[in-house]
């Protein structure tokens, strides 16, 4: 068996230097970026990065600058300093600082968040809306499979489990696979294949295009096989697979953009509870990718050109999460 130790290494030793730059980049009061100007994206995903890196001093003056400031009494992380950039993607943001709170110890926050983020779980279909406000709204991967993470890490495996087959939904309704995933849902209505040609990027993933959302598939096998782990049941992992089957159809573009980095998440989970050596494959030339895209400062930028340190600070927390995920899938195999 290949051993996975050298590349483990090296995400760590990558992800230490991305923490560091975090770590320069929070305020006094805790929290990350300017929010009356740059909204959430800043600090959203911090909260898990911080913990994740060993850092709980800094990550616990963070969680008291997120209760004090937008956790509102019925559960919901609300509020001028949200900021409107996550309105269309509303649970996602409230699953990552749920996730980031409740690997921190802070139930205060996890606990009365979990409530408010199953509002928007639809009752039959179990995926999660993506906008607060409108029950009629439609569900996509992303939310729904981070809001599933969350889920899992806070013990609602009933609620978590309904995420999954909600996915499983998705994936047997997608009408070419090997071509194209389609990951927009209406409840009542199905999969969303349907689109003017200028808004593909936003419905679908498709083989042969440029700049595609790749996460969608990443960040659902990320949580597929996770739900493996806490159920025994191997029907998701074999599900975690599907959604990775464009994966190893994308040649260079996609490695060099850093919507690839769910799409190692995904893949190195899935290696580490299968053994599976085509998809530690596909981890380890992710986290390649990755490590080339940091900079000399130790963060990472987004893809696309314009880049603030509002922008470069929440891709880097993002990545921080994904480094620990993918040592903790590849070092199941060690």
């Amino acid at each position: 068996m290949v051993t996975c130790s050298a590349i483990i290494s090296r995400l760590r030793e990558s992800r230490d230097r991305g923490t560091r730059h975090l770590l320069e980049q929070q305020r006094d009061d805790g929290c990350f970026g300017n929010p009356e100007t740059d909204g959430a994206g800043p600090y959203y995903k911090s909260l898990w990065a911080l913990t994740a890196a060993g850092e709980p001093e800094a990550a616990n003056r963070l969680a008291n600058w997120i209760a004090a400031n937008l956790l509102t009494e019925e559960g919901d992380l609300a509020g001028p300093l949200r900021g409107a950039l996550f309105d269309r993607a509303y649970p996602y943001l409230n699953a990552w600082i749920i996730a980031g709170a409740q690997k921190l110890g802070r139930f205060d926050i996890s606990r009365r968040g979990v409530e408010f983020l199953l509002l928007m779980q639809h009752a039959e279909d179990g995926g999660f809306r993506t906008m607060r406000d409108n029950e009629e709204s439609v569900q996509d991967i992303q939310c729904s499979a981070q809001s599933g993470n969350a889920l899992l890490l806070a013990g609602r495996l009933d609620e978590a489990r309904n995420v999954a087959r909600f996915l499983r939904t998705l994936w047997q309704a997608q009408p070419d696979p090997e071509n194209t995933l389609y990951f927009i849902y209406k409840p009542g209505a199905g999969l969303r294949t349907e689109f003017p040609d200028e808004r593909q990027r936003l419905h679908s993933i498709q083989y042969g295009g440029r700049r595609q959302a790749y996460f969608n598939m990443g960040i659902a096998a990320a949580f597929l096989a996770k739900m493996t782990l806490a159920t025994g049941d191997r029907e998701w992992v074999d599900l975690a697979k599907n959604y990775l089957t464009l994966a190893f159809r994308f040649g260079d573009e996609m490695y060099e953009t850093a919507q690839v980095g769910k799409v190692g998440w995904g893949a190195a989970l899935v290696y580490g509870v299968t053994g599976d050596e085509r998809y530690r494959e596909l981890a380890e030339r992710v986290g390649e990718a990755m490590l080339n895209q940091q900079t000399g400062a130790g963060g990472w930028d987004n893809t696309g050109g314009w880049v603030n340190q509002a922008i470069r600070t929440e891709v880097t927390a993002e990545f921080i999460v994904i480094f620990d995920e993918m040592i903790a899938g590849l070092a199941m195999r060690e």
